[in-house]
């Protein structure tokens, strides 16, 4: 295709992006659009990078403080507001007028001695501001990543792009890339249809996207990811946790999706469709098998 067919086909495609992106372009035109896009880089660049800003403007959100900065500050109030009793009860006995034995009091003495003595030695030091500062970003850039995750699962659920391979036996492929090892799930539980995968980038991290078709004209869309960098329990309060099968699962509804994650052997994976919690469960342990 020469260069002015080619600039005039995306011109004529220009007006479509954002709402393709938005899922507001009628079937029809979607489909010729998303024809253009496997053949055309620039455009496709420019759909990813408008689904990328949409996704930034839905996190936007006011800031929230830390959880380890919360535990703190709840332990500090939780601390004063029992030496404060203490002290109360001190002023009280002290207000009383009373006779202590010599001896008793001798002997409150050494015992006060030796708790105060042990309390010393199991006492564990304290860690530094810059130790404390730090484990605070780490773990808020933790939740951040997971967030990410999940979100983007929900993006590219809702507004597939096309597959990079139909091949299932392409996977292993993506392997170096994703930092484990990428199978296709048998979802022996249900009949299941593998329609293509590809791999997704996150800032620094990658996951491989699968797109399924179950009972008929249900899409599901799996995410396959380094559980080690990206811990799965990092899901709540977005997901909530559950136990089916004796396995720890994350489920919940994002922008009206079912979403599940789980974690085995280091490899995580998260599962996005419009079946229903239950189902989407059960799809996510049959991956895992």
């Amino acid at each position: 295709m020469s260069a002015a067919k080619s600039i005039e086909r995306c011109a004529r495609f220009d007006y479509a992006l954002s709402a393709y992106v938005d899922g507001e372009l009628d079937p029809d035109h979607a489909v010729d659009l998303e024809s253009h896009l496997v053949q055309c880089p620039p455009c496709f660049e420019q759909v990813k990078l408008l689904r990328s800003l949409r996704a930034s403007l839905r996190r936007v959100e006011p800031a929230r403080c830390p959880g380890a900065l919360r535990a703190r500050v709840a332990a500090a109030v939780a601390h004063e507001r029992a030496r404060g009793a203490a002290r109360e009860a001190a002023q009280s006995l002290d207000a009383r007028p009373r006779l202590i034995h010599k001896g008793y009091a001798v002997a409150l003495a050494v015992a006060a001695g030796v708790v105060f003595t042990v309390s010393l030695t199991r006492q564990e030091p304290a860690a530094s501001p810059q130790e404390t500062a730090k484990a605070d970003v780490e773990h808020a850039s933790t939740e951040e990543m997971v967030e990410r995750l999940l979100d983007d699962l929900v993006t590219q659920h809702a507004q597939p792009l096309p597959p990079e391979t139909t091949n299932p036996e392409d996977l292993p492929r993506f392997d170096p890339f994703v930092g484990v090892p990428v199978r296709r799930p048998k979802f022996q539980s249900m009949p299941v249809n593998f329609m293509g995968a590809r791999v997704h980038s996150m800032r620094e991290r990658r996951a491989a996207l699968l797109q399924y078709v179950v009972r008929g004209n249900h899409r599901v869309t799996v995410y396959l990811f380094n559980s080690r960098a990206v811990p799965v329990q990092k899901a709540e309060p977005l997901l909530k946790p559950r136990v089916v099968r004796e396995r720890p699962v994350y489920v919940g509804k994002i922008n009206g999706y079912s979403v599940v994650a789980a974690e085995h052997s280091g490899v995580g994976y998260a599962l996005a469709s419009d079946l229903g919690d239950d189902v989407t469960t059960q799809l996510v342990l049959a991956a895992m098998q």
